[in-house]
C-alpha cells in the first residue's frame, strides 16, 4: 500500500484507563467488540506502513549494479525459500544474510550496494510518522518487521527517521526465529518489554498478520493509510480528552 494521506492535528487528549471502546473500521472489531485501554505498547509494521517499498525499484537497481536480469533475483531471492527463512532466523548475523545472498544469486554485493538498493526502493510516509510520534508520548513504540539481520543491522542508514522515532524499539523477525503471522514472533516481542499481550497494539497492513497478532491475544489494526489510522485510534479513545 503506498503511503496514504493524513489529515492535520494531534490525537489529542489522555488515555482513559478502564474505559472500554468499540474497535473502529468495517469488520475490523475485536472479539467482543471492544478494546480496554490504556494500551502500554503500540507496535508498527515497516514496510507500506511506515514506509512504502517499492519492490520493482530495488531490482532494477540490482540489476544496473550486477548486469544481471532482475528475473535473477527473484528467481534466486524473493520468490525461493531464502527471504522466508532469513525472516525465520536462518542466518542470525548481517554477514551471513549478505554471504547466502551472494551465494544464491552469484553476486558479489557488498553490504554498501545491498544498503543502497534498499533505501532507494523505500519511500517514508511522513504522515504514518507523524502518528507514531504522537503515540510515543504516551506510550511505548516497537517496529516489527518480517525481515532478516542485514536490514535491521542496517536501519539506522535505511530510515534514519524511523530510526529517531523507534530506535532500540527497532525489531525484525529473525530475532525470534519465526516470521508474521505465527504467534510466536508476537508473544516473543512483548515478552522482551514485559508487557502482557492484552495491554499490545499491533499495526500491520497485512490481514494475515492482523490476525496472528490477535490469535496471540493483542490488539490489532489492519493499516489504510494515515488518515484512517487515525481515525481507527480515536475510536479506541486517543481523542478523548
Amino acid at each position: 500500500m503506498r503511503p496514504g494521506s493524513g489529515r492535520s492535528g494531534l490525537l489529542g487528549g489522555g488515555k482513559e484507563s478502564g474505559k472500554w471502546m468499540t474497535m473502529a473500521g468495517g469488520g475490523e472489531s475485536q472479539p467482543g467488540g471492544a478494546v480496554p485501554w490504556p494500551i502500554d505498547l503500540v507496535i508498527f509494521d515497516l514496510d507500506d506502513v511506515l514506509a512504502y517499498l517499492d519492490r520493482p525499484r530495488r531490482l532494477r537497481w540490482l540489476a544496473d549494479a550486477t548486469g544481471k536480469p532482475p528475473e535473477l533475483f527473484n528467481a534466486t531471492i524473493w520468490h525461493s525459500d531464502f527471504e522466508p527463512a532469513a525472516e525465520a532466523g536462518a542466518f542470525p548475523s548481517g554477514v551471513e544474510y549478505l554471504a547466502e545472498f551472494n551465494r544464491r544469486s552469484g553476486c558479489v554485493l557488498t553490504r554498501e550496494q545491498w544498503v543502497q538498493a534498499r533505501r532507494q526502493a523505500m519511500t517514508l510516509d511522513p504522515e504514518t510518522l507523524a502518528v507514531a510520534r504522537e503515540l510515543g508520548v504516551r506510550c511505548r513504540l516497537a517496529l516489527l518487521t518480517n525481515n532478516g539481520a542485514l536490514l535491521k543491522e542496517s536501519l539506522p542508514d535505511l530510515a534514519p527517521e524511523v530510526y529517531a522515532v523507534f530506535g532500540a524499539g527497532c525489531h525484525a523477525s529473525f530475532e525470534f526465529r519465526a516470521r508474521k503471522p505465527d504467534p510466536r514472533v508476537f508473544l516473543g516481542l512483548v515478552a522482551r518489554y514485559g508487557v502482557p499481550p492484552g495491554r499490545a497494539l499491533m499495526i500491520d497492513d497485512g490481514p494475515g498478520n492482523v490476525q496472528g497478532a490477535r490469535d496471540a491475544g493483542l490488539h490489532a489494526l489492519r493499516f489504510q493509510g494515515a488518515a484512517r489510522l487515525r481515525e481507527d485510534l480515536e475510536a479506541l479513545g486517543w481523542g478523548s480528552s
